[in-house]
């Protein structure tokens, strides 16, 4: 199917690298499946942002029309809340028949870049990582939102300053809404996923934090790729502390109750999985720079 001209315009435009709107595009920051992300120049404000640009390059015509629908739908769930561990959404922009987000430039990558480049991470850092990313997600599940495809592609991430967001909410749902059961992505999907007698909740975000922890510490999915959701569903993952010596047994037990099988055997808040994790950093690393405890009062 042809696309129209202006349509064309906008993805030869993108591909020379000049704007979008009034952004100044600089550099592209990544990209995956069916999205690039660029940083860019806001001249009005005087900032330096990011704009999440469609593939459009590779997508038909309903698939362009699917991106856009996500689009809308990340900006509307995810534009309305401002917190320290959250990307913020500044605008949905259109530009010669294609929507874009300006976000938040979070300066980093995501962890998984980061783990492409030293391998797994230790374990204060990993520590660190995952209560700020617990404290992001008390947060939105305060506000009724369920995040539903937390994984380390997902989480951006600079080491230097000890900065780490959620991003990406195109999935996301309200808590009240009737979910998409078998939807994100599948290394770090829950058992409730592929049950249709259980029920997507806020707890399915912390099972995946869980494994994205594994994932960072281990550089290994707790599962194989092979009959993932069988796996997910009716086999313990192997230990952490079994594959990686230096992990404490107490930080095992962490990620073992975030991925629990039941919602009665996980963590039953972010808060929750914080205050553990705050407790056992506390404990083997007492005199950590990398844990910040400004926003306690998440906690109460």
């Amino acid at each position: 199917m042809s696309m129209d001209s202006n349509l064309l315009k906008t993805i030869i435009r993108i591909a020379n690298m000049n704007y979008i709107g009034r952004y100044k595009l600089e550099n592209k920051l990544g990209e995956g499946t069916s999205g690039i992300v660029y940083r860019a120049y806001d001249p009005l404000m005087d900032r330096t942002v990011a704009i999440k640009a469609i593939k459009a390059g590779t997508m038909n015509e309903n698939e362009i029309k699917q991106a856009i629908s996500e689009f809308h739908h990340e900006a509307k769930i995810a534009g309305k809340y401002t917190h320290e561990n959250i990307v913020a959404i500044y605008d949905v922009i259109k530009e010669g028949g294609l929507d874009y987000i300006v976000m938040e430039y979070v300066p980093g990558c995501s962890i998984l870049d980061y783990m492409t480049t030293i391998g797994a991470m230790d374990v204060e850092e990993t520590l660190s990582v995952i209560y700020k990313c617990c404290i992001g997600l008390a947060y939105i599940h305060y506000h009724g939102v369920i995040h539903r495809d937390i994984k380390p592609g997902n989480i951006m991430y600079h080491p230097v300053n000890g900065i780490a967001k959620i991003t990406d909410f195109s999935i996301s749902q309200k808590i009240e809404e009737q979910p998409i059961q078998n939807s994100g992505s599948i290394g770090y999907m829950a058992p409730e996923h592929f049950d249709e007698n259980r029920k997507i909740t806020t707890l399915t975000d912390l099972f995946a934090l869980g494994s994205t922890m594994y994932k960072m510490l281990t550089k290994k999915y707790p599962f194989s790729k092979e009959d993932t959701a069988s796996q997910i569903m009716n086999e313990q993952a192997i230990p952490v502390y079994e594959l990686k010596s230096e992990v404490p047994r107490e930080v095992s037990y962490i990620i073992d109750k975030a991925m629990a099988k039941t919602d009665k055997d996980r963590f039953q808040s972010a808060a929750e999985f914080a205050f553990e994790i705050k407790q056992t950093m506390e404990r083997f690393y007492p005199h950590s720079p990398l844990i910040n405890s400004s926003k306690d009062y998440v906690l109460m």
